[in-house]
């Protein structure tokens, strides 16, 4: 897949932690899976309780990610994703609602892996869907314990 954001998929890939265990080979198969689109600043790209199913890969830009207060004054910004940030890696896996907002910062290059695609990697290359999603284990299991000592912080 070519791309507007100055970035190779391939190369963008490569400098991602989550993609750190991939050949150039298995990211160009990744790659190929790519829907690339683009975003003005202040756009919200999905909202929280939208379907998911898709993975955000940011190309160029800032995308924060925001989460509606429980008592409805608005939102918080609980994380900003610059080039490589991945957003939306829970509901690649599970497919829920999305729990949070995404809003692009600044005109923002993305990518999205959906969920259609995983489906499409599992049938024509299970050896990286597996590799994959054990690297997303990974990557969530991360966020999980960031989360927790936020959390024990706050309270």
């Amino acid at each position: 897949m070519s791309s507007d954001s100055g970035k190779d998929p391939v190369e963008l890939l490569a400098g991602i932690k989550l993609f750190a265990n991939m050949s150039n080979d298995e990211l160009s198969v990744i790659a190929s899976l790519l829907e690339i689109q683009k975003s003005e600043a202040s756009k919200e790209i999905f909202q929280e309780g939208d379907p998911g199913g898709k993975m955000l890969i940011i190309g160029n830009g800032t995308v924060e990610v925001q989460k509606n207060r429980s008592h409805g004054s608005g939102r918080v910004v609980i994380a900003r994703f610059e080039s490589g940030g991945v957003i939306g890696e829970m509901s690649l896996i599970d497919g829920m609602p999305r729990s949070a907002s995404a809003v692009a910062i600044q005109p923002t290059t993305y990518y999205f892996l959906s969920k259609t695609s995983m489906e499409t990697l599992f049938e024509s290359h299970k050896d990286i869907a597996i590799k994959l999603l054990s690297d997303l284990a990974k990557l969530i299991s991360l966020r999980l314990r960031n989360t927790s000592g936020w959390f024990a912080d706050v309270f």
